[in-house]
């Protein structure tokens, strides 16, 4: 499933969601070194952490001194000046496999290929204004937004439950940007096969599949490989946009909040 906090129980967002979905364990739950220490475990020696992001936010006052965000609202009400100030900064988490006495609870997922996956099912229910799925074409998967519609081939055309699963999410999510639902351009303005607008969508459409694999239980990584090339194409064409992937991260997972509706 989803990577995420074992002692809080809170999965990752924005960018770590990006992160922590795409690291080498297999066990997506982790705990800072105060949490552990916290339920009297250790990390275990040479064990490497992943670096989790965040915003640090903080207030000045018209002479430049640190108040707090109480302050800051008083003086604010006051009509006084307040500037608003943040810095990225980090903390490092562990995986639950590098860290030593604590007996951990994980839930089990079991997929049997080439059956519907009750969870991916109620993923698609899930979803406000749900497009069509049909079968017309039995060779591509493709999102219609002329006629707002899903194709797929059948379940059984793929080499496992979980490929068409993470296929149709991928439309799922191009589905999303349609004008009575989210209204991204990347589907509402014509744009060429290759283009970087086009790029950009696809990048989307592809995180959000991710996303939406790991809500699932879906082993998306050894899906991905398959995939290397095709989203190797895609990243060439935005090599010069450094900040695209912040962007991209936000609206993929605007597009997985979209989806799952009031889903749990």
């Amino acid at each position: 499933g989803l990577a995420r906090n074992y002692v809080t129980g809170r999965s990752y967002n924005g960018i770590n969601k990006i992160l922590m979905n795409n690291t080498v364990h297999p066990i997506p739950y982790f705990l800072s070194f105060k949490q552990a220490k916290a339920l009297n475990g250790k990390v275990k020696k040479g064990a490497k952490g992943e670096m989790v992001l965040y915003f640090s936010v903080f207030y000045k006052d018209a002479n430049n001194k640190t108040v707090s965000e109480e302050e800051a609202k008083a003086l604010k009400a006051a009509g006084q000046e307040v500037k608003k100030r943040s810095t990225l900064r980090y903390f490092n988490v562990f995986n639950v496999a590098d860290i030593e006495g604590i007996q951990f609870h994980i839930p089990e997922v079991a997929l049997k290929e080439n059956e519907q996956i009750e969870k991916c099912e109620g993923i698609i229910k899930s979803m406000p204004n749900c497009p069509k799925i049909k079968h017309i074409n039995g060779n591509e998967a493709y999102y219609n937004a002329l006629k707002d519609f899903i194709n797929m081939p059948k379940i059984k055309q793929f080499d496992s439950s979980a490929e068409y699963y993470v296929t149709l999410f991928h439309e799922m999510v191009h589905a999303t940007g349609h004008q009575d639902r989210l209204n991204r351009k990347g589907i509402t303005e014509p744009n060429k096969f290759g283009s970087i607008p086009y790029s950009k969508e696809e990048l989307i459409a592809e995180m959000g599949a991710s996303f939406l694999s790991a809500e699932a239980g879906i082993n998306y990584g050894e899906i991905v490989e398959n995939n290397a090339a095709y989203l190797q194409g895609w990243l060439k064409k935005l090599q010069e946009d450094k900040r695209f992937i912040f962007r991209a991260a936000a609206k993929a997972q605007q597009a997985t909040k979209y989806i799952l509706g009031n889903a749990d």
